[in-house]
C-alpha cells in the first residue's frame, strides 16, 4: 500500500509534534507499507541522522522524505508570532501542490495529515481526492473562565487563542471541507470530537496524540516501597494554561500532618513568578525547582517519584500522563479534557473542576489519600502500566490502519510486523 504522510513537524531527535509526525511516518513504513512524508526542512538534520542508522531496516525506496520550503520571506516573518500561523499555511499550500504532482506518478490509496494537530487549521489535502486520515487533532478544548486567575495573561493566552480559532472555523472554508471530506478524523478529546462532527465529519474517533518506543518501558515493574516523605511530581513547560499556581494552592491545603515534597521540572515564561508564589503559599520548603534537564534525568525522576501530579486547564492530552504511566506512577490531575477521555479512571485521581476552591481542595486531598494508602498508589500505577503498553507507536499505527481498513474503496492487506526498534534519539523532556 502507498501512504502519503503530511508532516509539518517531524524529527526524531524531538518529543511533542516532531516525534509524533515522525513515528507516524516511520511506524507506517514498518508495517510493511511504502510511505512517502513531507515535512519542512527544520528536522532534516535529525531525520537524516536516524534513516542512516535505520534504513537497513525498511525495503529499497520503502520510505521517502520530501522536503517541502516556503517562500524566504515567509521564513523571515516567522521569528513574530502572527508569521508563525502565516508559515504553517503557506507550508500547507506548497506541500498540497508537491503532493498533486505526485500523485500523478504514485498512486495512494489514503493520505495522512499527521501534524500539526490542529482542528482549526485543517488540511489542504482533501482536495487530492484520496481517502483522508486527519489527526489526531484537538483544538475545540477551552480553559474554564472561572479558573483564571490562574492563569496569568489571561486575555492573551486565552481570549486572543479563542477568538482566532473562532475566525478561523467561521471564515475559513477549508476546515469545513477538510472535516468533510476527511475519511476519518482522529480527536484528541471529546471536545475536537463533538466538534468535528458539528462541522460534517463523517466518521471520528477518539485517539491519543501521543505514543512511547517499546524501548521506554523499564523490564520489570517499578515497586516503589512506602516512604516517610510522600515524593509528588509536576512536570511541564512553565506555560500559563499549564495550571501550576493551581497546584501549588492545592499543597498549601493539604493537612499539615502529611509530609510532602514537591519537584518541579521545566522551565518557561513563569519562571521570574515562580518564588513569589511558593512565598506566597508557604512551600519554599517543600517545593524543589530544577528547571529544564536533560531526558535521562527525566526519566530518573519518573522512577524515584511517588506520584505525577499534573493539572493543565487546557490540553489536548498530555504526553506525560503517558510517560508517567510507563513508569507505573500513579497520577492525581484534573477530571476534563483529554486526561478525562483516556487516563483510565482506576490509574488516576480525576478531580472534578467545580469552582477553585473546591478544586484545589479535591486535590489537595487526593493528595492525602494516596499518602495514607500506598496500595492504592500501588494499584493506580499497575493500571496505569497496562494502559501504557497499550499505547506503543507500533499499537497504534496497528489501530490506526484497522480503523481505516473498511474505509477504504479496496481491501487494505495489514502487514504482520508488530514489533518497533528501539528509538535511540531521546525525546525532549518537556512538552507543551
Amino acid at each position: 500500500m502507498n501512504a502519503l504522510v503530511s508532516a509539518y513537524a517531524c524529527n526524531p531527535q524531538f518529543g511533542g509534534e516532531d516525534g509524533f509526525g515522525f513515528n507516524w511516518a516511520w511506524q507506517t513504513a514498518r508495517q510493511g507499507h511504502r510511505v512517502w512524508c513531507l515535512t519542512t526542512p527544520c528536522g532534516r538534520a535529525g531525520i537524516e541522522a536516524f534513516m542512516a542508522q535505520h534504513s537497513p531496516e525498511l525495503s529499497p525506496n520503502q520510505m521517502q522524505f520530501i522536503f517541502v520550503t516556503v517562500p524566504a520571506w515567509v521564513e523571515f516573518l516567522q521569528r513574530w508570532q502572527f508569521g508563525v500561523y502565516l508559515h504553517y499555511m503557506v507550508w500547507q499550500y506548497q506541500a498540497w501542490r508537491v503532493a498533486r504532482q505526485l500523485s500523478q506518478s504514485v498512486a495512494f490509496d489514503y493520505v495522512h495529515h499527521a501534524t500539526y494537530g490542529s482542528l482549526q487549521m485543517g488540511s489542504w489535502l482533501w482536495r487530492l481526492g484520496k481517502p483522508l486520515v486527519f489527526g489526531p487533532v484537538g483544538g475545540a478544548q477551552q480553559a474554564p473562565a472561572a479558573f483564571r486567575r490562574f492563569i496569568p495573561d489571561w486575555f492573551k493566552t486565552e481570549t486572543l487563542r479563542n477568538a482566532i480559532g473562532w475566525l478561523l472555523l467561521t471564515f475559513d472554508p477549508n476546515v469545513r471541507q477538510t472535516l468533510r471530506h476527511a475519511t476519518l478524523v482522529l480527536a484528541t478529546n471529546s471536545e475536537t470530537a463533538a466538534l468535528a462532527r458539528r462541522m460534517g465529519a463523517r466518521r471520528v474517533e477518539l485517539f491519543l496524540d501521543s505514543g512511547l518506543p517499546d524501548a521506554f518501558f523499564p523490564e520489570i515493574f517499578p515497586v516503589r516501597s512506602p516512604r516517610p516523605v510522600l515524593h509528588l511530581l509536576w512536570l511541564g513547560r512553565l506555560f500559563p494554561r499549564k495550571a501550576l499556581f493551581l497546584v501549588l494552592e492545592a499543597l498549601s491545603k493539604v493537612d499539615k500532618q502529611v509530609p510532602f515534597h514537591l519537584t518541579i521540572i521545566g522551565d518557561g515564561p513563569l519562571r521570574p513568578l515562580l518564588p513569589a508564589y511558593l512565598a506566597r503559599y508557604g512551600l519554599q520548603d517543600r517545593v524543589t525547582w530544577r528547571g529544564g534537564v536533560p531526558w535521562q534525568e527525566v526519566r530518573a525522576a519518573y522512577l524515584s517519584h511517588d506520584v505525577f501530579l499534573f493539572g493543565s486547564l487546557r490540553d489536548s492530552f498530555a504526553s506525560q500522563f503517558l510517560e508517567a504511566m510507563a513508569t507505573g506512577l500513579p497520577i492525581i490531575t484534573l477530571d476534563h479534557q483529554g486526561a478525562h477521555d483516556f487516563i483510565p479512571p482506576t490509574a488516576a485521581v480525576k478531580v472534578p473542576l467545580s469552582t477553585p476552591a473546591a478544586t484545589a481542595l479535591g486535590l489537595a486531598q487526593a493528595v492525602e489519600y494516596f499518602y495514607q494508602n500506598p496500595t492504592a498508589r500501588w494499584a493506580a500505577g499497575r493500571a496505569g502500566f497496562a494502559f501504557a503498553t497499550t499505547q506503543t507507536w507500533a499499537l497504534r499505527t496497528q489501530r490506526l490502519l484497522s480503523l481505516l481498513q473498511p474505509l477504504l474503496p479496496l481491501p487494505l492487506a495489514l502487514a504482520p510486523r508488530s514489533a518497533s526498534p528501539p528509538l535511540h534519539a531521546s525525546p525532549q523532556p518537556v512538552r507543551a
